[in-house]
């Protein structure tokens, strides 16, 4: 039996777990895609549309956004961390990723 040392875990553990993890970030690429398509188009509406139409519900909307991608950004972080695709002494902003 062979075991990953980092986690303790046998590679028969990993196996069915890899299509299931594959699937995840599938979903989460081509759904943050949409997001983005979308986001655009909203950004585009308030900015022709009347002063009246972004008003504080929207606003409210917008950081509560803000503050769910950061959330998600820390996630993608430690996913890239687990992934080993972050060099020494890169830090979350280094990947592309901004931060407010």
């Amino acid at each position: 039996m062979e075991i990953d040392d980092d986690a303790g875990t046998t590679v028969a553990e990993i196996q069915p777990v890899k299509p299931a993890l594959i699937a995840e970030l599938t979903w989460a690429k081509l759904y943050t895609r949409a997001m983005h398509k979308d986001l655009g188009a909203i950004s585009a509406a308030i900015s022709k549309s009347q002063p009246t139409t972004a008003g504080p519900e929207m606003k409210k909307s917008a950081e509560k956004l803000h503050d769910q991608l950061q959330s998600a950004n820390r996630t993608v972080g430690e996913l890239s961390d687990h992934a080993g695709i972050r060099g020494p002494g890169q830090s979350k902003g280094d990947q592309g990723r901004s931060q407010r």
